[in-house]
């Protein structure tokens, strides 16, 4: 029930104009043991986001997921997130026949691009 609450807050803020989310009062979240894990599960099937010769482009590391669009500090602005957060469904990542990611996923990704996108 904390964690829905927590959601519902963050989705207020962020449709409101005058609120701004402080990033830096939450809990730290890591690039190797929280963002990774996400994208490396959930991106890295064969013919996506997984290896060198992708056609689109790779999320094999730190430096391909920043290039794909991550703008650090401002996540409502980075591609990544607003794809993985898309309500049209031909747009949306993960696609289908693949799960999409869980709504704590999308936090930690939306938490970590909000707090500088750190390669930590």
């Amino acid at each position: 029930m904390p964690f829905i609450l927590f959601l519902n807050i963050l989705a207020v803020m962020q449709l409101s104009c005058t609120h701004k989310i402080q990033f830096d009062s939450l809990n730290q979240v890591s690039y190797i043991t929280d963002v990774a894990p996400i994208i490396n599960t959930n991106c890295m099937y064969s013919g996506c986001h997984g290896n060198a010769n992708t056609k689109k482009f790779s999320l094999l590391t730190y430096s391909n997921l920043l290039a794909a669009g991550i703008e650090p500090g401002n996540p409502n602005k980075s591609k990544v997130y607003t794809t993985i957060t898309s309500l049209n469904s031909s747009n949306v990542m993960p696609q289908k026949p693949y799960d999409s990611l869980t709504d704590k996923q999308i936090q930690l990704i939306y938490i970590w691009i909000g707090q500088g996108a750190k390669n930590n």
